[in-house]
């Protein structure tokens, strides 16, 4: 019998088992989900028509509200709305009845509905017997008549039985949900340990079957490894000893073939070379994206298949410069700065992905060049990977969308929301009391907060869609600092912060959107603001640096955590136990500004 052929028949009998016990856990699995199942089907429908019941009584609490107010047109609706809602639900409630005790509850609350519902009718009937024969409230009723206020007031206590109820049967279900929980728990915690001892049998019965393999096959095999350790070592004239004529004396004779050839190509340099050339080429010809490998002087010495789909064949563009074939100017430019700063160049913001054609379809690709150097550190040339990031700008590109389009559906309803509160502090509805105004001045205020928001989050997806171009046109650095401090002195005084702008006169005018540059510095001066405390120094200065002018602002405040300095331009990062004052997209749409202009900003503390 061969050795494929025991492995065979003992594998066999060892994936029996295994399918044998997959079956059984699928089986088990199957049953768990029949009692989660269980537990939606019979209480999660009786918890929703509670919880739906709850919130119409408040609403059609509401209403009788409004009819004191004079709004009767409004509170007819919305009682009648509410009402509808409020049976929908206990039918739902009525046609679900699981749990013993619910019956009685569900009776209860039909009983004290219908008192309700009495009561709330006979409210509505005073309310137009105080009526005056032309449609408008009496003068009674418009100063608050005690009939009006009674009627009301003989509402409270039947909605807030009807309240109980609700809760009642809330509660009931809760709890038939949480026992049945508890017992799936349970049933799970034994299938689990059941099926722990078949598995651990298993590991045993595997055990037993590798040691068995061992004593019947392994032991030519141990003695073959032994001989391909010695020649690790260096002895290359051991040999293999072929004992029979099945695969592992097959094996032993091909051993012996190939030390032979090891023992002629370490006798020369040159086979070692060949090797290590070899490995080096199958490694880079291996991977998925593109390699180009050129010399000291930028020329191409090697492209991977990947590669040559891009750039074509190998043959073709081996000794041409990188600029050559490079079908975008930023691979040699990384390219040269790589082999002149000798370092690594790679660029992780939006500017450095490169989209190149591939079988008539663009893709993204991240550029990373690195230097390559002998064991002398003598610069050999450089390798440049165009790492595939198609699939991640996709992602990103759905996601923006996602978020510009749910921010533009908000605003019509927030308008509205504003437009509400803003005639209610007006007094359009009447006059308001002190706590009345706090509330809505408070939705007001929050309204603002969120309508920032969605401005933000707008102009954060415009910009990653590359609809934000900069108009650039030559602006002195002086004018932008003050056109973007000068509407925050007042807060800086108020708060009791010195400022000062160190900008030197003799600065070039910059290429800059000026508007955009202005948001940008704007944002980081008021972040400066927010995070420091009274007393502090906030500093906006400008250098001229390589060819470019650095703008920094600087604080005396808290600081930022150092495992927060890598995330504070990424999207709603807020440091914890900062001052709130944003949902965190300012940093983040501030990089892309600064990115789109060919710029890059840093954070240091």
């Amino acid at each position: 019998m061969t050795i494929r052929t025991k492995l065979f028949f003992g594998y066999l009998v060892f994936t029996a088992t295994l399918v044998v016990l997959g079956g059984w856990s699928a089986w088990h699995l199957r049953e768990m989900g029949g009692v989660s199942r269980n537990i939606i089907a019979n209480n999660y429908d009786s918890v929703i028509a509670a919880q739906d019941m709850r919130d119409s009584l408040e609403r059609q609490n509401s209403a009788a509200l409004f009819v004191l107010l004079g709004q009767e047109e409004r509170a007819l609706s919305q009682l009648s709305e509410y009402r509808r809602r409020f049976d929908t639900s206990f039918q739902s409630a009525a046609n679900n009845i699981t749990e013993p005790g619910e019956g009685e509850i569900i009776e209860t609350i039909r009983r004290d509905r219908d008192a309700y519902y009495k009561q709330v009718d006979v409210f509505l009937a005073e309310i137009q017997a105080l009526r005056r024969p032309a449609g408008h409230l009496s003068d009674g009723l418009r100063e608050g008549a005690p009939g009006a206020s009674e009627g009301f007031l003989r509402l409270e206590p039947l909605i807030n039985r009807l309240r109980v109820d609700c809760d009642n049967l809330l509660q009931i279900n809760q709890r038939a949900m949480v026992a049945k929980s508890e017992a799936a728990a349970g049933v799970a915690q034994r299938w689990f340990l059941t099926t722990l001892g078949i598995a651990v049998s298993l590991v045993v019965a595997g055990l037993a079957f590798a040691v068995f393999l061992a004593n019947r096959i392994v032991g030519p095999l141990r003695e073959l490894t032994e001989t391909a350790a010695r020649i690790a070592t260096g002895d290359l004239d051991a040999k293999a000893r072929v004992s029979s004529r099945d695969e592992v004396g097959i094996l032993a004779a091909g051993f012996n073939t190939m030390a032979e050839r090891i023992r002629q190509l370490r006798r020369s340099d040159l086979g070692k070379l060949v090797v290590a050339q070899q490995t080096t080429e199958a490694a880079i010809d291996s991977l998925y994206d593109p390699v180009i490998i050129t010399d000291a002087e930028g020329a191409v010495a090697k492209l991977n298949p990947a590669a040559e789909e891009l750039f074509g064949t190998e043959a073709a563009n081996v000794g041409k410069p990188v600029g050559e074939i490079a079908r975008d100017s930023r691979i040699p430019v990384a390219v040269a700065e790589a082999l002149s700063s000798q370092r690594p160049v790679a660029g992780e913001e939006a500017a450095s992905v490169l989209p190149l054609d591939v079988d008539g379809t663009e893709r993204a690709f991240r550029l990373r060049t690195t230097p390559m150097r002998d064991e002398e550190g003598r610069l050999l040339g450089a390798v440049t990977l165009l790492e595939d990031i198609t699939h991640l700008r996709e992602i990103d590109r759905l996601k923006s969308e996602f978020i510009a389009t749910a921010s533009h559906e908000l605003r019509t309803p927030l308008t509205s929301v504003q437009m509400g509160v803003h005639l209610l502090l007006e007094g359009a509805t009447g006059g308001l009391t002190e706590k009345q105004r706090e509330l809505l001045q408070a939705c007001k205020e929050d309204c603002e907060r969120l309508e920032r928001l969605m401005r933000d989050l707008l102009d954060l997806s415009r910009i990653e869609a590359g609809k934000h171009i900069p108009q650039l046109s030559p602006i002195r650095v002086a004018e932008l600092v003050a056109a973007s401090t000068d509407p925050l002195r007042a807060q800086l005084d108020a708060k009791g912060l010195s400022f000062a702008a160190e900008v030197p006169p003799e600065l070039p005018s910059v290429l800059a959107d000026r508007a955009q540059i202005e948001r940008v510095l704007t944002n980081l001066v008021s972040n400066a603001l927010r995070h420091t405390d009274r007393g502090g120094l906030i500093r906006v200065s400008a250098v001229r640096r390589q060819g470019h002018v650095a703008i920094s602002v600087k604080d005396t405040g808290h600081g930022i955590p150092p495992e927060y300095l890598a995330h504070i331009f990424e999207k709603f990062i807020r440091v914890p136990d900062a001052p709130s004052g944003d949902a965190g997209l300012g940093l983040a749409i501030s990089k892309r500004i600064v990115e789109a202009h060919g710029g890059k900003i840093v954070v240091q503390s």
